[in-house]
């Protein structure tokens, strides 16, 4: 699947009455999910993306990070805007010494009026965020640095 497909399949759910869709075509893997945040009535169809889910625009793998002295650099999965709160006056969905586990939301980036929840694909303590709120990203831009640890069992 490449970049206009996906396109195409944002438009698709965002025109219908879909609620969710998943493909899965081999190692390439994307689940849309029309979510609603309650503030911001009427918005548009966000989608829960993982940096996993997006083919590489290089050919590598996106699963493989940077990796310096376990600091693993979590990059945009895709263009857009960044915004570090789900609504203008709420908290942050992460903050520096936060720990996070796979799938803990960590930001949203905004592309083309859909709000697209950005989920982390490791498990780790957030050590810095690298973009302001509402910057603007490109794909592939580092926009934190999580150092890799597992959750502790209880």
């Amino acid at each position: 699947m490449d970049w206009q497909e996906i396109k195409e399949l944002l438009q698709l759910v965002d025109r219908s009455q879909i609620e969710e869709v998943e493909i899965d075509q081999g190692d390439f893997k994307v689940r849309v999910r029309r979510f609603q945040p309650p503030s911001v009535p009427g918005a548009t169809v966000p989608a829960v993306v993982s940096s996993q889910m997006l083919p590489a625009a290089t050919g590598e793998s996106t699963t493989r990070a940077e990796v310096e002295e376990d600091l693993y650099i979590f990059k945009a999965p895709l263009v857009g805007t960044f915004y570090s709160t789900p609504k203008p006056d709420a908290e942050p969905f992460v903050k520096v010494g936060d720990f996070v586990t796979k799938n803990t939301v960590l930001c949203i980036i905004e592309a083309m009026k859909i709000f697209n929840q950005i989920e982390s694909d490791v498990s780790g303590e957030i050590v810095a965020v690298l973009v302001e709120n509402g910057q603007p990203v490109e794909y592939g831009e580092p926009l934190f640095k999580i150092r890799l640890r597992e959750p502790a069992r209880v």
